[in-house]
């Protein structure tokens, strides 16, 4: 009977070892597809099975990837959803071990749903607990984007002018390619179309060159609305299919949104008219373009001059984050 016993312990044993590498290479693989696809990796976490086997670590590390996938896709629902499971888990080791990753996907979430003060101290605890050059890059970019959400553009560019130089010394073109279009994004907001070409143009090349395709859809998107405005419409016309193509497979519906935009104003520069369903699919991308500067700028640009009716972009009321873990963020003690 001992021996028996014994027997089942090691095959249970190695049934729960082998269980464990199988978690932790289906995991492997969907943080292998977070910069190429980023919605894929969201879809290779759903296929992990039976989560009450997994370990503490794998928790996380599960939330963790479904935290990297959600901010290219703009899912925010899954984002803070995860934040909340893993703050369950706030004195684990490996939860200390990514505490700046887990804190700047905070300030993120924080950031797109206007807890701009609560977003600042969420950054700025990462910046305390940045282990390496990267993730300081990585968080002065932050910083940079919410400091034009409120407007502070000479801050803003302050902050990108030191993000660069960082960037461009550490040979960090992913970084350095989503400076490149948040300065555009700049540029364009001040009237300078000239400036704003030139740096999407470069964020641009950068995201082909490390095929990195949210960037490219973001870059692409922003150049085509650069076209529109200069009446560039032949470049317009060179770059929309590729972009459409990249942005068609992706999930964020308020690159979508902004493609449709794009698409029929091109098709009035070109003297065409709308019909009411058009108009009224305007109407419906418009609700859907998730950064309110965006939707000024389309307003602006394209809504006004060509008598489109949308809805008033308001300017969002500045919320208080009350989650009783943001607590830990805001004290920021973690030895």
């Amino acid at each position: 009977m001992r021996v028996l016993w014994l027997a089942l312990s090691i095959c249970l044993l190695f049934s729960s070892v082998a269980r464990a590498a199988l978690i932790d290479k289906q995991l492997q693989e969907a943080e292998d597809y977070l910069v190429i696809d980023p919605s894929r990796s969201y879809e290779l976490l759903q296929n992990i099975k039976e989560p009450t086997s997994w370990t503490t670590y794998q928790f996380i590390r599960w939330h963790l990837i479904a935290m990297r996938s959600a901010v290219p896709t703009d899912r925010q629902d899954i984002l803070i959803s995860s934040l909340e499971a893993i703050f369950e888990h706030h004195q684990h080791a490996y939860f200390r071990e990514k505490l700046t990753s887990i804190t700047s996907g905070l300030g993120i979430w924080l950031r797109k749903n206007h807890y701009t003060t609560d977003a600042l101290t969420s950054f700025e605890c990462s910046y305390k607990y940045a282990i390496n050059d990267r993730q300081r890059l990585t968080l002065t970019n932050s910083l940079a984007l919410l400091a034009r959400q409120l407007d502070k553009l000479d801050q803003a560019k302050v902050l990108y002018r030191k993000a660069h130089g960082m960037a461009v010394q550490s040979e960090r073109i992913n970084i350095l390619a989503m400076i490149e279009n948040n300065m555009g994004l700049i540029a364009l907001e001040e009237g300078d179309l000239v400036s704003s070409e030139k740096h999407v143009r470069s964020a641009l090349t950068h995201f082909q060159n490390i095929d990195k395709r949210v960037g490219q859809i973001s870059a692409g998107i922003n150049l085509l609305f650069i076209f529109l405005t200069q009446d560039q419409l032949v470049n317009f016309e060179r770059l929309y299919q590729p972009t459409e193509n990249l942005t068609q497979s992706f999930t964020n519906r308020s690159k979508r949104a902004q493609l449709t935009w794009l698409r029929y104003v091109f098709l009035l520069k070109q003297g065409g008219t709308l019909n009411p369903a058009m108009k009224k699919q305007l109407h419906t991308a418009f609700t859907m373009i998730s950064d309110e500067r965006m939707q000024r700028l389309f307003k602006h640009h394209f809504a006004d001059p060509f008598f489109i009716t949308v809805p008033k972009v308001n300017s969002p009321d500045i919320r208080q984050f009350k989650r009783p873990w943001f607590r830990l963020v805001s004290e920021c003690a973690w030895k």
